[in-house]
């Protein structure tokens, strides 16, 4: 088989020269030679004489012009006019408590004036029925003096106050002074910190066990102070 296929291959090269031969093909055809360049020496000789002084009657060349700009800068719009201030009045409006209306004077005569005193008018009629002196009314009564109220001890009920859980995560201690005024069916009308401690927590929670859970006995108006100290066992 190997000779075969040997031979096949020799015949198959043999054809494709054979071909060459006989078909016609475009030969490449030799570049044509390339002319020849003739030389020529020069011989310049230098001369010392100075040059020509330039013509005065020939205009100057002109200067180069500047180029137009790229953009005309924005022209700014005119200043509004300036408004005339006027001078300050001497004649100064004061709101004084008085029951007439208020006048502007000038500032030299300008004074406080106090309103008139509210005059009593004694009923000229029969007198009537004489009134209690011990028991107040209105404006008349006067308030009741500040006592110093024990914590714990004395009239009513004063339950302790729970140590706030923040404070006693921080060790925060310290005394609440609370003045409170007790009404006459013995409840705490107001309570309010006369000398509060440094912690707010203690506070408050000074003030809402006074107001919410404090209890005393029927009676006249009272006014106490109490101090109520807020100590961690150690």
């Amino acid at each position: 088989m190997a000779p075969i296929l040997t031979l096949v291959l020799w015949l198959g090269c043999l054809l494709v020269g054979g071909l060459g031969f006989v078909l016609p093909y475009s030969r490449p055809q030799p570049s044509p030679p390339a002319a020849i360049i003739q030389a020529e020496l020069l011989k310049v000789d230098l001369s010392n004489e100075p040059a020509p002084p330039p013509d005065a009657a020939q205009p100057p060349a002109p200067e180069s012009a500047e180029p137009p700009p790229l953009f005309a800068p924005p022209t700014p719009p005119p200043a509004p006019q300036l408004v005339a201030v006027a001078l300050p009045s001497p004649a100064v409006a004061f709101a004084l408590p008085v029951e007439g209306p208020a006048r502007i004077v000038e500032l030299k005569q300008a004074a406080f004036v106090r309103p008139a005193p509210v005059q009593k008018i004694v009923p000229t009629g029969p007198p009537g029925p004489p009134s209690n002196s011990n028991q107040p009314s209105g404006n008349n009564a006067a308030a009741p003096a500040v006592q110093t109220l024990t914590y714990g001890q004395g009239e009513g009920r004063q339950p302790a106050p729970r140590y706030p859980e923040s404070a006693r995560r921080a060790g925060q201690e310290g005394t609440v002074v609370v003045r409170l005024s007790i009404g006459t069916d013995g409840r705490v009308l107001a309570a309010e910190p006369s000398a509060p401690s440094p912690w707010s927590a203690l506070n408050r929670e000074a003030l809402r066990v006074v107001r919410e859970q404090w209890q005393f006995q029927p009676g006249p108006v009272r006014l106490f102070e109490v101090a109520i100290r807020f100590e961690l066992k150690k």
